[in-house]
């Protein structure tokens, strides 16, 4: 054989195992993105359409959330739109608040979302979850939205206490001694990077335990911005003297995802609850 035939079949033969390699490599890291997630199939329960309580139109947004059994508090969120159930769904490791590393089995919760606020009600939203804890690993899990929601992530009363001594939600239980306010805006060298149809991710984070004690979402960032963020009631008995304030520009529908363009502002002290007319200032890219 010639030389120069040897070289071209050298060539293809290296295109070919290279090309191979690469697909291998692809399969290895979806199936272990498998490994870490819970997917499947949500649907909303069809008599709550007849009885008038289900309002879902393609503006919505799908809010999933894996929540820790025995502590009650979310471990990873991801919402998703439009909204058209039924309605294939993914989430794992990488919707994981505060990077923690995901190990499972988790409650999965599904609520839908009208306007921004996650746990503000709005008629017409509905919620679902998981009878039981579902191991990370599991395909093709059905999710039924089949109550309509009622502002708390175990869809308890608000009046009532909630498992796990509170979750993470917005204002509906708003008491301004546990709560943070005041105005977001936006570094002049980076104000041509913010767009009114971004959304404004705001977290308080536990100055001891690292991660969220509260979020809220706040559908558009005309800034300057006001802004008041409460800490749950169910976590009051133990709150803690300050909390950490931080706020993210989100422009993919991913708030723990960062994307080209997105900005975040972080408090470099704890902040006293009660703290009133604050003025925060989103002052570098986000990058995760």
């Amino acid at each position: 054989m010639k030389p120069k035939t040897l070289v071209i079949l050298g060539l293809i033969l290296a295109v070919v195992g290279g090309a191979f390699w690469g697909l291998m490599r692809e399969i290895k890291r979806e199936e272990e993105r498998l490994r870490a997630s819970i997917s499947g199939v949500f649907d909303v329960e069809r008599a709550l359409f007849a009885k008038g309580q289900a309002d879902v139109v393609r503006t919505d947004r799908i809010v999933l959330i894996l929540v820790d059994p025995e502590s009650g508090k979310p471990v990873a969120i991801r919402t998703e739109s439009p909204l058209v159930p039924p309605q294939t769904y993914f989430i794992g490791q990488e919707h994981a608040l505060g990077g923690r590393q995901l190990t499972g089995p988790y409650l999965l919760v599904g609520i839908t979302d009208k306007d921004g606020e996650i746990f503000k009600v709005t008629p017409g939203e509905v919620w679902g979850r998981s009878a039981q804890p579902v191991a990370l690993g599991t395909e093709q899990f059905q999710l039924t939205l089949s109550e309509p929601f009622r502002g708390t992530l175990m869809n308890t009363p608000p009046t009532a206490p909630m498992a796990g001594g509170g979750m993470m939600g917005g204002d509906g239980d708003a008491d301004p001694a546990f709560s943070i306010s005041g105005a977001i805006n936006v570094a002049p060298a980076l104000k041509d990077r913010i767009k009114p149809t971004d959304r404004l991710v705001v977290l308080l984070f536990d100055p001891e335990l690292g991660r969220p004690a509260a979020f809220k979402i706040i559908p558009h960032a005309n800034l300057p911005q006001d802004f008041s963020i409460t800490l749950p009631a169910g976590q009051r008995g133990g709150a803690k003297p300050g909390y950490f304030l931080r706020v993210i520009s989100d422009r993919d529908n991913n708030p723990f995802g960062s994307a080209e363009g997105e900005l975040v502002g972080r408090s470099t002290e704890a902040i006293p609850l009660g703290t009133k007319d604050i003025q925060f200032t989103l002052d570098q890219p986000y990058v995760r």
